[in-house]
């Protein structure tokens, strides 16, 4: 039994010398100074070596008294099927790439790799921790901010994002769609938040985050009538 405790601790330890760390990041290959910066501020925060110590915020958590809470709706017309299948299986690095937001570095911990601006995800998948630009009022004020998918439920066709823990935001994001009678697909986006901020929580977040949704949400549009020309055409 000594000697099987002794292996188990060599391979657990072996794993964590093989996992990715920020000295690991080629920075050189985000194109984003916010971003770089972001990086370097969350390591001294987390005082952590491994981005697989980054844990989601709000983790497992279901009452969210106090948060501010925002629901927008999206419509297209399309069976649930594609649109699930377009939003799932669009690599983060090209959804998230519109007017007011694009990905700088993608973290997947499951399979321990990074994947970079220019780089392809085989689609979207939990545990992949989203380092997003944001360019505010019309460019003008450019901020670094992370999300992880921490849910997919192909059940109730439902994506999770949750903000990281120790940055501005607290809270999450659902993606949730539903086929109406209309033959359209019902794109329910809602998001609860908190910071150290309510001003901002109330006034200036919603403002700028229906933004962000907005553009997100017609770039996945889109992808979904180009899915539907190119099916059209078989």
């Amino acid at each position: 039994m000594r000697w099987l405790s002794i292996i188990v601790l060599i391979i657990a330890s072996s794993q964590m010398l093989a996992q990715h760390g920020y000295d690991d990041i080629s920075y050189d290959r985000i194109p984003y100074k916010k971003i770089r910066k972001y990086l370097e501020e969350q390591r001294r925060l987390y005082q952590a070596e491994h981005l697989s110590e980054i844990e989601a915020s709000c983790a497992g958590q279901t009452n969210f008294d106090g948060f501010q809470s925002y629901t927008k709706t999206y419509r297209v017309k399309a069976k649930i099927e594609d649109v699930w299948t377009t939003y799932v299986g669009a690599s983060p690095t090209e959804s998230w790439k519109t007017r007011k937001s694009a990905v700088g570095l993608v973290y997947d911990k499951t399979g321990d790799q990074f994947f970079y601006t220019e780089d392809h995800c085989d689609g979207s998948a939990i545990g992949q921790v989203l380092y997003l630009n944001l360019r505010l009022a019309k460019g003008f004020y450019k901020l670094a901010t992370s999300l992880e998918i921490t849910d997919i439920g192909n059940e109730d066709n439902t994506i999770e994002l949750s903000y990281v823990e120790k940055g501005v935001n607290q809270g999450k994001q659902w993606i949730k769609m539903r086929q109406t009678e209309d033959g359209y697909t019902e794109i329910t986006h809602t998001s609860v938040i908190k910071s150290d901020s309510p001003f901002r929580d109330k006034y200036l977040y919603p403002y700028f985050h229906n933004k962000l949704i907005n553009a997100f949400h017609k770039k996945m549009r889109r992808e979904v009538e180009h899915h539907q020309l190119i099916a059209s055409t078989d």
